[in-house]
């Protein structure tokens, strides 16, 4: 008796608990939605941004006033983050003439949000390079391309 009573109370239990698990996960599923469409209206607001900063740029040039282009660090930290480490890294070493060290490309990395952690974005980076044939490990730390930046990967 005692053990039918038992089984009917977890099977009670079980059911309310299920039910607040599919509640849960229903909850959790809209906000992945929502962080990826903030995600999307992000990368699409800083684009736009920097078109229109463009636009400026190339009026103000045609008639004859003097300025500087707009910076490409943030269109350069949406690139990064939807790219893979790989690429990423071929376009950093290919601005700092064709060598970086593994910190440089860490910390240009996960300003981008492209990787979180230090320790396991040093190890990923690492890896990377070491197992990719278009980098050659040329001190600790370091690495280069294994093909001059002009010639194409």
């Amino acid at each position: 008796m005692v053990k039918r009573e038992a089984a009917s109370v977890i099977l009670a239990v079980e059911e309310l608990l299920g039910h607040k698990i599919r509640v849960k996960k229903k909850e959790l599923a809209r906000w992945q939605l929502q962080r990826e469409q903030a995600a999307h209206n992000e990368e699409r607001c800083v684009r736009e941004i920097s078109e229109m900063e463009m636009a400026i740029a190339v009026f103000k040039r045609a008639i004859g006033l003097e300025t500087e282009a707009p910076s490409t660090d943030e269109i350069d930290g949406l690139r990064f983050r939807t790219q893979t480490v790989a690429q990423s890294c071929i376009d950093i070493m290919g601005k700092a003439g064709g060598r970086a060290r593994v910190t440089h490309i860490l910390k240009t990395l996960m300003r981008a949000g492209k990787l979180k952690s230090y320790r396991s974005g040093y190890a990923t980076i690492t890896k990377t390079l070491d197992r990719d044939e278009r980098f050659r490990k040329v001190a600790r730390g370091e690495f280069e391309l294994a093909e001059s930046p002009d010639e194409p990967l």
